[in-house]
């Protein structure tokens, strides 16, 4: 009989997403045990997991059999099932542009920050950059840096995209061509 960490890498294997793979194991288990086992499964250290779930333990009680999915959910929306991964050099120099150009926001609305850091994290550089590209700088920000980070950023992605990614290529370069002509009317994005 397999163990939940091998249930859960054949799920995983399986084309199941890991918030899929954790409202089908929790069926019946310990909640948190199951979120270490897909987090073990994702190849995210245990140290790690532990920390992603530290404070938890009160959660744990408040759902019932019936709510593994919901609770799934949360634990994936806490980014509880992110793996982490670490890009070559020209992917790694595109991530810091992109996340100098969000310190020049001047603000960002911290559910939205969120998003963009997890997409950083997690090595989708062409949604974080097509996500900054549409954002307002606020009064306190600094319009110039923001945009002279993301066209920068937006090169160096073009180049970095796999060649037959075509779809990520295409919202690389609206995004690119926005970006161009807000910088050369000087405007802030629009809200």
């Amino acid at each position: 009989m397999n163990g939940p960490v091998e249930r859960a890498r054949e799920a995983l294997a399986s084309g199941l997403a890991p918030v899929e793979v954790y409202a089908a194991l929790a069926v019946g288990a310990d909640f948190r045990d199951t979120a270490l086992a897909v987090c073990d499964a994702l190849g995210i250290p245990r140290a790690e997991a532990e920390h992603r779930l530290r404070g938890t333990d009160e959660l744990w009680d408040d759902f019932a059999p019936g709510d593994e999915e919901f609770l799934g959910e949360l634990l994936d929306l806490a980014a509880v099932f992110d793996v982490h991964v670490t890009l070559d050099e020209p992917g790694e120099q595109v991530r810091r542009l992109l996340d100098r150009s969000m310190g020049a926001l001047g603000g960002i609305g911290s559910g939205v920050a969120l998003g963009v850091s997890r997409k950083l994290a997690t090595g989708r550089l062409p949604e974080a950059y097509t996500v900054l590209v549409g954002l307002p700088v606020r009064e306190r920000g600094d319009p110039a840096r923001y945009r002279a980070e993301l066209i920068a950023a937006g090169e160096l992605l073009a180049d970095w995209l796999p060649p037959d990614d075509r779809e990520a290529a295409g919202r690389v370069r609206e995004a690119r061509e926005r970006c161009a002509r807000r910088d050369a009317s000087g405007s802030r994005p629009s809200r």
